[in-house]
């Protein structure tokens, strides 16, 4: 689509489908030339396919995979290996190492919050608009313990406009989610550490953005900036306030800069165990109100079944009649 010889003999089309996608929705640059395709060779009214992408931030604590990334920078802290001092290579290292976006699967349960959105509008995007973007933060905490970094992912809508559907036709809606709440795919999800881990409250809302901008490498540079609020200060903080705190609080004020061209890959995580365990055991923490609601008095609990009986069905070594019984009514299943 980048070649310029097809600008002379490629007519206006109905659809386009393409597949230009990559890591946290645009790592590549490929959007780029689908947008230029659009304004190239799609008719007024036609449609794209995908429609639409989303991509989702949300804060991280996820304390393995920091201890791993510092183990791999404190290797440059050697006065002597072979002879040779690598300290002074360790800022390098440290700044190399933390830059850089980590590609893989992850548990859900290393969100402590939900996630913002940003929206890119296939059919309405611009070229300028994809080149440079501000995403805001504002994420509500939902646990105590220590934020280590962010978590990125994506989504993609195939909704065609309805000015692209013959008469008569209805349209379609159909989504599909790169979350780590959903079944992994190809472009996986992607974790952006902070140098210095944040400590959080359940409860307090972060604040701030991450600037977008395109390098030379197909890809993006991305800058973070975020301050950790009480809920009332978050409640009245202006844009000249937020702007004021990023530049003077420093305890609660984090920036990190990633380079998502510069990405490693870790694929520890390989799905949820059976039982998955409790918040705490990864140093999370609920409120106590949290805490104490999971445990709901016996009264509005939901009745629980019984086996009461096991019975055999005559002339069969495979059936049985099983009786199950509860506070409220019995019943008998066959099997």
């Amino acid at each position: 689509i980048e070649d310029p010889r097809l600008l002379a003999s490629t007519p206006k089309v109905d659809i386009i489908i393409s597949e230009p996608i990559g890591v946290l929705l645009v790592h590549e640059r490929m959007l780029e030339s689908f947008v230029y395709a659009r304004d190239k060779f799609l008719r007024p009214g036609g449609a794209m396919l995908p429609s639409s992408g989303t991509i989702h931030l949300a804060p991280l604590s996820d304390a393995a995979l920091w201890n791993e990334t510092i183990t791999k920078a404190r290797f440059w802290q050697q006065d002597s290996f072979y002879g040779v001092d690598l300290n002074p290579y360790f800022a390098p290292a440290f700044d190399e190492f933390f830059s850089a976006p980590v590609v893989g699967c992850f548990s859900p349960s290393t969100l402590i919050g939900d996630s913002v959105q940003c929206e890119v509008d296939f059919h309405t995007v611009t070229l300028a608009g994809l080149k440079e973007f501000v995403i805001p933060i504002d994420w509500q905490i939902k646990y105590t313990g220590l934020m280590h970094g962010v978590a990125g992912w994506f989504d993609l809508a195939f909704i065609p406009p309805a000015s692209s559907l013959h008469p008569g036709t209805k349209s379609s809606t159909v989504y599909m989610s790169t979350s780590p709440c959903s079944p992994a795919t190809h472009w996986q999800q992607v974790r952006l550490l902070l140098k210095q881990p944040l400590a959080v409250n359940a409860g307090q809302v972060i604040r701030g953005m991450v600037s977008m901008k395109v390098n030379d490498q197909r890809s993006y540079d991305m800058e973070a900036r975020i301050i950790a609020l009480d809920e009332e200060e978050a409640a009245t903080l202006t844009d000249e306030g937020l702007s004021a705190l990023l530049d003077s609080q420093k305890s609660r004020t984090r920036s990190a800069l990633w380079y998502l061209h510069e990405q490693t890959y870790n694929y520890a995580y390989t799905g949820e165990p059976l039982e998955p365990a409790k918040p705490e055991s990864t140093n999370l923490y609920l409120p106590v109100e949290s805490l104490l609601a999971e445990s709901i008095a016996p009264a509005q609990r939901q009745p629980s079944s019984i086996v009461s009986s096991v019975q055999g069905v005559a002339d069969s070594l495979t059936d049985f009649i099983v009786t199950s019984s509860s506070d409220q009514d019995s019943n008998a299943m066959q099997y």
